[in-house]
C-alpha cells in the first residue's frame, strides 16, 4: 500500500499464482491424450515449449516451460504462457488433417494405431499375393519341365510312330505332361504302336482316355 497523503492510499494489485492456459482441442478428435504427440513431450532437441497437466482428462491445461510463476491478474497468464495457445493451434491442425509423410515424432498414439493396422493390412495382402505368385511360379517351372522332357523325348529316335501320337494326342486336347508319358511308355516299351488302320483308332482311344 502506498499513501500520496493521510487520506488518500493506494494499494498494489497482489501478485496472482500463473495456473498456465486451457488447452484448445478439436472437439472431434478425443480423447485429447490418445492424439498428442507424445514423443515431443521431452527436454531435447525438438522438445514443445510447454509442460501438460491432465490431471483432469476431460479440461487439461498446458504451462510454458519458461513460465514466470505469476501474474497481474487473477485466471490470467503470464506473458509467457501466453504463447502457449500458438503452439497447441499448430498441434491441433496436425491432428485434423496428418498428412501421410507426416513425421511419427508429430502423430499421437491413435494415429500410430491407424498406421500400424494399415501396415498389417498391407502386409497381409503381400502375403497373399506371395502365396499366389508361388503357385504360379511353380505351374510354370512344372510346365517348363513338362516340355523339356517332351523335348528330350522327342530327341529319341526310336520312338514308335512318334508323329502319329502327338498328332493324335493334341487333336485330343491331351496335355503336355500326358504327351510326355505316352513317349515315355513308348521308349520302355510299355505302349507299342501296331501300325495303320484299325491299329490308329487304338492310339487314339488310348491318348484320349489319359
Amino acid at each position: 500500500m502506498v499513501c500520496v497523503s493521510h487520506r488518500l492510499c493506494i494499494t498494489s494489485p497482489q501478485p496472482q499464482t500463473c495456473a498456465g492456459v486451457s488447452i484448445l482441442w478439436p472437439e472431434d478428435h478425443w480423447p485429447f491424450a490418445m492424439l498428442f504427440p507424445w514423443e515431443r513431450y521431452h527436454n531435447g532437441p525438438d522438445s514443445l515449449p510447454f509442460t501438460l497437466d491432465i490431471s483432469n482428462p476431460t479440461m487439461p491445461r498446458a504451462q510454458s516451460k519458461l513460465c514466470l510463476g505469476s501474474s497481474a491478474m487473477q485466471d490470467l497468464p503470464c506473458d509467457e504462457c501466453t504463447d502457449v495457445p500458438a503452439h497447441i493451434a499448430r498441434l491441433a491442425e496436425v491432428v485434423r488433417d496428418p498428412k501421410s509423410r507426416t513425421n511419427y515424432r508429430y502423430l499421437g498414439l491413435a494415429h500410430m494405431q491407424d498406421i500400424t493396422r494399415s501396415y498389417a493390412e498391407q502386409a497381409n495382402t503381400l502375403k497373399l499375393q506371395g502365396l499366389n505368385n508361388s503357385r504360379k511360379h511353380i505351374k510354370a517351372l512344372t510346365q517348363l519341365d513338362n516340355h523339356h522332357r517332351l523335348l528330350m523325348a522327342v530327341s529319341e529316335n526310336n520312338i514308335p510312330r512318334l508323329q502319329q501320337i502327338i498328332t493324335v494326342a493334341l487333336r485330343h486336347g491331351t496335355s503336355v505332361r500326358q504327351i510326355v508319358n505316352k513317349l515315355e511308355d513308348a521308349l520302355e516299351g510299355v505302349y507299342r504302336p501296331r501300325g495303320y488302320g484299325a491299329d490308329d483308332l487304338d492310339i487314339a482311344t488310348l491318348v484320349y482316355m489319359l
